[in-house]
């Protein structure tokens, strides 16, 4: 019970952390001049992404891949299951999804990909360079493709929802921003990615010892204590930037910010694959993270789903995320 007190408090500092992360990222880019819809797709994604990152690396150089990458697709289940919690908690009367722009389906598309390559790289682990897997030199290199789409694809095919981005963020961070100077914007984002760092390489030292540790007589093991632990912790800094994003009706910034992360967490894997030295990080998984990998799958495409068939009343892609979700965490305690 020790290790869980440790534990909640270090996942109520990155809740207070990852917000300013997102605050003093969000000023950076309005004070050097960057397009307010890169930062809430992209930069705001991967700024609350950060602790997903850290505690991943810190994981893989304990020893514990399996835990790094269980931390990687479980903080994406739960990024979809926050779909489940803002309509049951937060929205009640009516669907997230029906408030959610179309334009946001590239970057599930692109989440998707990257999380069929890696399975790819699962299911025929091959050779790299510098001891690096090829897959995972393939998703580096998607990812920046996946970028620079959604970045044409908002400003050439569709300015107006670049617009309407813009529009929710300032309206997001204007009160918090106050008299920020750049110079204070990138100490305190500095700072705060300190924190992250030292928080995530405790979460990740904190969840080695749960994993160990029997709990009335069950041992969770890493990749159970990485799946759901370490991900809920770390994906607390997207779950509280979307619910205030949504109580402020900004609800393409909320999912931007869910998807982006989901994008940028699968690029993880290739920073995991070059901290590990042990072979590649493919060759050290089981088919816990390949079942894992697909129920994100599933889940993400319930909610495009629901984005394409909009219904306000009926919240059936709701339902059907949180039922995958459960359903999913019950199959892997099992597998664990």
């Amino acid at each position: 019970m020790y290790n869980i007190l440790i534990f909640a408090i270090l996942a109520g500092f990155i809740i207070v952390v990852g917000k300013k992360l997102s605050l003093y990222g969000n000023a950076i880019g309005d004070l050097m001049g960057i397009d307010k819809s890169w930062i809430g797709i992209v930069m705001l994604a991967a700024v609350t992404s950060l602790p997903e990152m850290v505690t991943s690396i810190s994981s893989t150089l304990m020893g514990n891949p399996q835990m790094a990458v269980s931390n990687i697709f479980g903080s994406n289940l739960f990024n979809i299951f926050v779909v489940f919690i803002v309509d049951i908690f937060v929205l009640k009367s009516t669907s997230f999804s029906s408030k959610v722009s179309s334009e946001n389906f590239m970057a599930g598309f692109w989440s998707i990909i990257l999380t069929l390559i890696f399975l790819l790289g699962f299911s025929f682990p091959t050779e790299g360079i510098m001891n690096i897997s090829l897959f995972s030199l393939i998703i580096l290199g998607v990812y920046f493709i996946a970028m620079k789409s959604i970045y044409l694809y908002e400003h050439q095919k569709n300015n107006k929802f670049s617009k309407k981005l813009e529009e929710e963020i300032d309206e997001f961070h204007e009160v918090e921003e106050g008299d920020i100077t750049l110079v204070e914007a990138k100490k305190g984002f500095a700072l705060n990615a300190f924190f992250v760092v030292v928080l995530g390489t405790g979460i990740s030292f904190v969840g080695d010892r749960i994993a160990s540790t029997p709990f009335f007589g069950i041992e969770l093991g890493e990749s159970f204590v990485g799946l759901i632990l370490i991900a809920l912790a770390t994906s607390l800094p997207e779950l509280t930037v979307s619910i205030e994003a949504i109580k402020l009706k900004s609800y393409d910034m909320a999912a931007g910010n869910l998807l982006g992360s989901n994008l940028f967490n699968i690029t993880i894997i290739f920073i995991t694959d070059l901290f590990f030295r042990d072979g590649y990080i493919y060759q050290s998984l089981n088919g816990f993270h390949k079942l894992t990998a697909i129920l994100s799958m599933i889940i993400l495409l319930v909610f495009m789903m629901g984005v394409m068939f909009k219904n306000k009343k009926r919240r059936y892609d709701t339902y059907i995320i949180g039922l995958v979700y459960f359903i999913g965490m019950y199959i892997l305690y099992l597998k664990r």
